[in-house]
């Protein structure tokens, strides 16, 4: 007589699930570990199964939860860890932690795929980028059609700027894993970061036909346009990323930037604030620095400037903190310090936060200023009892080799001495110098000077990339200024193509001139002289601009919305001789220049001629 295997239910439900969970219907393979817990709680298959699934739906938090349990059940198990590793890189868990437990797993089976995995992305993670790559190249030699490994090398390439070769990375994976969204995404950011603007949205667009409205593609979509300063475009795109994301905070970062630069501060505060509630640990690269932005841009400029250092922990900022033997100044008393004055930023940040030197001299013993190489002479001129020279950083300086007692950042000086609007308005103005004989001289090569008017005019930027170059005008866009008045226009251009000078020459007939002579971009002092003889600067969104309002030159400026320049109010609190017009996002700035020339005109009515005369000693 034959004899029958005797059944085991539990093992069969526990099969059964696997078998649900590997053809993807995830539910009914959690249903089924279910069921084999409330017979035999603590099965550590179905504990890590059930792990698993609750990730793969969603629920990392309770994934961890489960996974956990598995262990202590059987700690053996490479699988465990590895799984463990998975579930805490999507709650966000440290890099540390994760690399230690995906060598736990490791230490169990050296060729656990998943642990490797983890491990590599936890190195990038902590930016050791050459032992990552080195497991990745192995797995891909182990693994060549595992589509994530691809997807995960990639990530590290354009973690570690490599962006051409990581563009080829999520190709690869795309081919291999069709489904995976995140591979069309990586790709259009890739194309981002290589100014590929174009191409970067076509990409998206492109995706959005294959997973129709999918809520990472709607999501990216708006960061492209965002980009591409089309924010205007990008904002429901952003709001409908939240609206079927509302868990993902990273949407609500977007969205936040979005209402920022439309002017809509306090919807940016409010979106900014969720997103950092939500966030784990409520730490989001650059969120603090758009959460000053917003404060900066609702006028609110106590919480503005307390927060605006975290510019600095920006992945994408171009700010760089550098670093000092000495301790950074915290607003105490300094009157027998020494004290180091350093820039993050360019020369109209420079500029503008020039005006608050006179703050930080009359409380401490010593000022030393460190600039751009160029710009030395210049702001020697304008503060000669400080001692300016170039910054260059010494990275491995000792203490004792220091010349100073204390650091401060010239843009967070704002922190301690521009704190209320009243600030702005007691603080002395203009406190920069120029050659007033110089620029006399200047202004006595100019035929009719003494009948006309004097306009300076800068049209664009140096800087022509698509997102900055839609706030600028052509010369042809410009010309029509040049029509405006019967008055001598000055070029303050600086790096101005010739074919562009002569254009405006030819088209001017006789109105619009430059000097040869001065090389704009680098004598700032020769800069400096020329912007004081206009009766009024007319200028794009540059340091042009900053020259001529520390100077005190009125001055009609256009562009997009600055937050921390006009600090939420019409027209800068720091250069009260300036006018700001915002340039509307959804038309061509083209269409702003018959109100520039209303606006340039009543500068004119208001100052010509006595204004220049008297900064000029006439």
């Amino acid at each position: 007589m034959a004899t029958q295997t005797a059944q085991n239910p539990l093992r069969e439900k526990l099969v059964k699930g696997l078998s649900y969970h590997q053809s993807g219907e995830i539910e009914k393979a959690q249903r089924c570990y279910k069921l084999v817990l409330k017979k035999a709680p603590t099965n550590p298959d179905a504990l890590n199964l059930l792990g698993v699934t609750y990730r793969q739906l969603g629920s990392p938090q309770k994934a961890v939860e489960y996974i956990q349990k598995a262990i202590a059940q059987n700690p053996k198990q490479a699988s465990f860890y590895a799984n463990l590793a998975r579930a805490m890189m999507d709650i966000g868990t440290d890099s540390e932690s994760m690399l230690a437990v995906s060598e736990k797993a490791l230490s169990l089976n050296p060729a656990e795929r998943e642990a490797l995995n983890i491990k590599a992305i936890a190195l990038t993670g902590l930016k050791q980028f050459e032992a990552a790559e080195e497991i990745f190249k192995s797995l891909i030699v182990a693994h060549p059609n595992y589509g994530e490994i691809f997807t995960n090398y990639g990530l590290l390439l354009r973690k570690s700027n490599r962006y051409e070769d990581a563009l080829k990375f999520f190709q690869r994976a795309e081919l291999l894993a069709p489904d995976n969204v995140e591979n069309c995404i990586e790709q259009a950011r890739c194309r981002l970061e290589l100014k590929q603007f174009d191409a970067s949205l076509e990409a998206i667009d492109k995706a959005l036909e294959r997973f129709k409205d999918n809520p990472l593609l709607i999501h990216e979509k708006a960061r492209v346009l965002f980009s591409l300063s089309r924010t205007h475009e990008g904002l429901k795109y952003a709001e409908q990323a939240v609206k079927d994301s509302p868990g993902n905070y990273h949407c609500k970062v977007t969205l936040g930037v979005h209402y920022l630069m439309l002017g809509r501060s306090q919807d940016s505060i409010d979106m900014l604030k969720q997103a950092k509630a939500e966030a784990p640990g409520g730490v989001i690269s650059g969120l603090d620095w758009n959460l000053s932005l917003a404060y900066l841009s609702k006028g609110d400029l106590e919480t503005g400037w307390d927060i605006h250092a975290a510019r600095f922990e920006d992945k994408k900022a171009t700010s760089q903190r550098r670093e000092f033997p000495k301790p950074e100044w915290q607003g105490e008393d300094i009157s027998d310090k020494t004290v180091l004055l350093w820039g993050d930023q360019g020369l109209g940040d420079a500029l503008k936060c020039g005006t608050m030197f006179l703050d930080i001299q009359a409380r401490a013993k010593k000022l030393i200023l460190e600039v751009s190489a160029k710009s030395v002479p210049f702001f020697q001129n304008s503060f000669p009892e400080i001692l300016v020279r170039p910054g260059t950083p010494k990275e491995d300086q000792a203490p004792e080799d220091a010349d100073y007692d204390i650091t401060a950042n010239m843009v967070d000086l704002a922190r301690y001495f521009r704190r209320s609007f009243e600030a702005y308005e007691k603080a002395p103005y203009p406190v920069y110098k120029f050659n007033q004989q110089r620029a006399r001289d200047y202004l006595g090569l100019l035929p009719g000077a003494d009948k006309k008017p004097v306009i300076g005019v800068s049209w664009r930027s140096r800087n022509l990339e698509k997102y900055r170059a839609r706030y600028y005008l052509s010369a042809p866009d410009f010309a029509p200024i040049l029509d405006a008045e019967d008055a001598i226009y000055i070029n303050l251009q600086y790096l101005a193509l010739q074919k562009e000078l002569d254009f405006l020459v030819a088209r001017s007939e006789g109105r619009f001139t430059f000097f040869r002579d001065i090389d704009l971009f680098n004598d700032l002092i020769a800069a400096a002289d020329l912007t004081a003889i206009c009766d009024v600067v007319v200028s794009a969104n540059t340091s042009v601009a900053d020259m001529a309002g520390v100077l005190g030159v009125p001055c009609v400026r256009f562009g997009p919305v600055e937050p921390a320049l006009l600090l939420g109010q019409a027209n800068p609190p720091w250069y009260p001789s300036m006018k700001y017009l915002h340039i509307d996002e959804t038309r061509p700035t083209a269409d702003m220049v018959p109100q520039i020339i209303d606006v340039m005109r009543e500068e004119l009515a208001a100052g010509y001629p006595d204004k220049r005369k008297e900064r000029l000693g006439l």
